[in-house]
């Protein structure tokens, strides 16, 4: 996907805003100081993407959700395990009837139910605020599915939902996406994969046609 320049800087501010966003309502919901950043956004192939995540075997942690009304296909917040352990109990410290530890257990694959549904409220903040942000641009609204916690290969998560793109194409927009708390920094990948049509939806909404 060619981006002109003027679409590339109207993507990186749409990314930086709604990063922006999903850091102050963590940081509300936790009682943590959180700042979420994207400096790295771009299209890229599915490929590519699985690279990021280490590779088509590595064990990721993936917040899903879909994406329904004016922008139609899927979103996926990537998380390593350890992250996702240290990303779920800062979030839980907000909440003081917690009665389940989260320290990162002997097995690391292994998440108790507190921490899946922390981690599914950091997909929903997270991939909700772009999604919002994109909504604006449509001057529609872009209406996510519930979110949901898979424990699983990066390749085999992403060759799922790409079969459900029906093959046309396997561009995804992509962004590393960094939580900050405090000196901690948590590495994860927040995807955009839009179906064919509505990737021309949003790629005509933020102006991003090479010209």
């Amino acid at each position: 996907m060619l981006l002109s320049p003027t679409a590339e800087t109207v993507l990186a501010h749409t990314f930086a805003r709604a990063m922006i966003r999903a850091g102050e309502a963590l940081g509300t919901m936790s009682g943590h100081e959180l700042a979420v950043s994207a400096p790295d956004v771009r299209f890229c192939r599915a490929h590519d993407v699985v690279q990021m995540a280490g590779g088509p075997d590595t064990i990721v942690v993936a917040i899903y959700l879909g994406i329904t009304g004016s922008l139609q296909g899927h979103a996926i917040l990537l998380l390593p395990p350890e992250g996702a352990h240290r990303l779920a109990d800062v979030l839980l410290d907000g909440f003081v009837d917690r009665v389940e530890p989260t320290a990162v257990p002997a097995e690391p694959l292994v998440f108790g139910e507190l921490e899946l549904s922390a981690l599914q409220e950091v997909g929903n903040v997270t991939l909700g605020a772009f999604l919002n942000e994109i909504g604006r641009h449509l001057q529609e609204p872009v209406q996510p599915t519930v979110p949901q916690a898979i424990i699983e290969m990066a390749g085999a998560i992403l060759d799922t939902i790409l079969l459900d793109l029906v093959a046309d194409t396997d561009e995804v927009l992509a962004a590393q996406t960094t939580f900050h708390e405090g000196d901690n920094k948590i590495e994860g990948a927040l995807l955009v994969l839009p179906r064919p049509d509505s990737l021309t939806v949003l790629v005509e909404a933020l102006g991003a046609g090479e010209q």
